[in-house]
């Protein structure tokens, strides 16, 4: 089945399916041309013009609900199909080809709706914290998703030795789609949806909050968390919004360059951060867990430093 919808992917997006369609009207305008009832000035524009008359729609777009309305076939049916003209037969014709052309277009928009954004498996042996990016390439790879996504939200949890218990990230990319990505032992489970228009933010203007999956997944890789005694497991935080933190929060500043860490000391106020919130959990009673504390690793901040009078 994954072939067949391979397949479907490859039509749509090298427009094989459009060029054939238009092959297809040309031949069959051409046809119904040589087989006209009688001499006609400007024949060949009038099919042409019924076809496109057939063709011609109406559509209604309400936030997910999108209706197409045939208003070109409608009138030729209730206003034009048995007036009496020159050539009605193949006129009448190429107005029942501009709507099977539309009714083909539509058909075929929805399979693909259906096919781009369906759910997914992808089995990868072994997922680790240190492979995190290059399982995420396979994964762009395999949905086709844009260079720099950005994170909406990421959430990690795992155990002393590294292993993972649960992950699950939340990235958006520039072609208005939406990846809701969560991860187990040995395959990721993808879920696409559609970005509606009122949601979508180009990269020019996002929130400075906001960063790309692959620069976040690096920083999780490779940044060497603090550890604690008594930590049953870890969860590390990710949100595409601006962080407050409390007084008894230690905080840290992540170098990209090499992924060390230095906690940091300022006495004056940060701001437009963006940063991980690093916790270790211990185990309250069954099914119940707290936090010990919370330390906070920033990759890009800014300090409100006081101005001198």
């Amino acid at each position: 089945m994954e072939y067949i919808y391979k397949l479907i992917e490859y039509i749509n997006e090298n427009s094989l399916l459009s060029i054939g369609l238009l092959i297809f009207v040309i031949f069959f305008l051409v046809y119904l041309y040589n087989n006209k009832e009688e001499v006609e000035n400007y024949l060949a524009l009038k099919l042409v013009g019924f076809y496109l008359l057939g063709a011609f729609t109406f559509n209604f777009n309400v936030d997910s609900f999108n209706l197409t309305i045939p208003v070109g076939f409608a009138i030729y049916f209730i206003f034009m199909k048995n007036k009496k003209r020159a050539n009605s037969i193949i006129k009448k014709k190429a107005s029942i080809l501009g709507i099977v052309i539309l009714c083909l277009g539509v058909l075929n928009s929805i399979i693909y709706n259906k096919v781009e954004y369906r759910d997914r498996e992808i089995t990868i042996k072994n997922i680790s914290i240190k492979n995190l990016k290059n399982d995420y390439e396979i994964i762009k790879k395999e949905l086709g998703i844009e260079d720099m996504a950005s994170v909406e939200s990421l959430d990690l949890k795992y155990n002393e030795d590294d292993k993972i218990r649960s992950l699950q990230y939340t990235i958006r990319d520039l072609n208005n789609k939406t990846y809701f990505i969560s991860a187990n032992r040995n395959n990721y489970s993808i879920t696409t949806s559609k970005t509606y228009e009122n949601e979508t933010f180009m990269f020019g203007s996002m929130g400075y909050y906001n960063m790309d999956i692959e620069t976040l997944l690096d920083v999780i890789s490779n940044t060497k968390f603090k550890r604690y005694k008594n930590s049953a497991y870890y969860a590390a935080v990710y949100r595409n919004e601006e962080e407050y933190y409390e007084d008894d929060e230690d905080l840290y500043d992540v170098d990209l360059g090499n992924y060390s860490t230095k906690k940091l000391n300022t006495k004056y106020p940060i701001y437009d951060v963006i940063g991980i919130s690093h916790m270790p959990m211990r185990q309250l009673s069954e099914g119940s867990w707290e936090s010990i504390k919370t330390d906070a690793y920033l990759i890009r901040y800014e300090i409100e430093e006081e101005q001198e009078e």
